[in-house]
């Protein structure tokens, strides 16, 4: 008696077997995708920690060339140095100090825009990340739901399944769409 009770459920909806399948398939689409967009996350938010030392070292080394150069003029300025030969070997190391500084400057501002950009960058693909943890989420509880139509024999629980299963698939592609 156990197996004619059991055998409309295994082949009777096969249909119903189907959409557990696809819906297995496209909880583990948003698994592998939300790892992606996980990892890819961490690598974006890295090269922005990164960017943002480096400008930081970059400033540090246009404010001490700047630094330099007030020291030299100063010194140039209080009559201590009394060797033309000195005085014009000062002159040139302050001007080459000051004359150098302008490149530095621009450098450190492209490393903390690239910082800036890369930090954006990383939000957006988090929010992908965790937009796809929904969908995936979604997918799996319609599996959960389906699959107990199916054992329990009974289509009332099927449709909000199926319904889950949309808005799975609504957040899934939002995901995907969302870090482009």
């Amino acid at each position: 008696m156990n197996e004619d009770a059991s055998a409309p459920a295994r082949g009777g909806k096969p249909i119903v077997s189907l959409l557990t399948a696809i819906l297995a398939v496209l909880a583990a689409l948003g698994t592998l995708f939300a790892h992606h967009r996980s990892i890819s996350a961490l690598a974006v938010k890295n090269a922005a920690i990164l960017a943002q030392a480096r400008a930081s070292d970059t400033y540090n080394s246009y404010e001490s060339k700047q630094i330099r150069y007030n020291i030299y003029r100063a010194l140039l300025a209080s009559d201590l140095v009394r060797g033309a030969e000195t005085k014009a070997r000062l002159t040139a190391v302050a001007e080459q100090e000051h004359g150098s500084s302008p490149a530095v400057l621009e450098k450190a501002r492209a490393l903390e825009d690239q910082s800036v950009r890369d930090d954006e960058r990383s939000e957006t693909i988090l929010k992908s990340y965790e937009t796809l943890q929904f969908a995936t989420t979604a997918f799996q509880i319609a599996i959960v739901l389906v699959s107990i139509s199916a054992f329990a024999g009974t289509r009332l629980i099927l449709p909000l399944g199926c319904v889950l299963s949309g808005v799975g698939l609504v957040l899934f592609l939002a995901g995907l769409l969302q870090s482009r």
